[in-house]
């Protein structure tokens, strides 16, 4: 059996997540429409979690404070976010899903399960077992600082 190295793992990862990320994206432009993105969807991930600021937005999702503004406003311009103040920090704000934009991400996460299921029921029992081995270990790894943050 060939000894699997972190780069064997980290070249196999990288074949599987694409295909996995089609799938999702397929989903979230058929629920919203072509204009939806993933970094969007992402975004009502986060908060389907819990309430955030833009600047937590912006750490977990590694990007710039700006950049993640500007997809903030999109989403509250979509009516799937609502501000409102932080009661201990007056100069950010608390960011929540909306009951129409938890309704939008209950939809595209199920159909998202619709096509990721069947897929896994093909799985036998021990590959099964890996996976569920494997997947709070990768979380952990790749989560870093976010899963203390949390």
């Amino acid at each position: 059996m060939d000894k699997w190295t972190p780069e064997r793992v980290a070249h196999e990862l990288l074949a599987v997540v694409p295909l996995l990320t089609r799938i999702v994206a397929a989903e979230v432009r058929r629920e919203a429409g072509d204009d939806t993105t993933m970094q969007q969807f992402r975004v009502l991930t986060h908060l389907a979690e819990g309430v955030l600021t833009v600047s937590g937005l912006a750490r977990r999702r590694r990007v710039t404070l700006q950049a993640m503004g500007e997809l903030v406003q999109i989403l509250v311009e979509r009516g799937w976010i609502a501000r409102s103040p932080d009661p201990s920090d007056r100069r950010q704000q608390l960011l929540t899903l909306t009951e129409h934009g938890h309704r939008h991400y209950e939809r595209v996460q199920a159909r998202v399960l619709d096509q990721i299921v069947p897929l896994l029921a093909r799985l036998d029992t021990r590959e099964t077992a890996a996976v569920q081995a494997a997947l709070p270990a990768l979380r952990r790894v790749f989560a870093g600082d976010e899963e203390v943050a949390r």
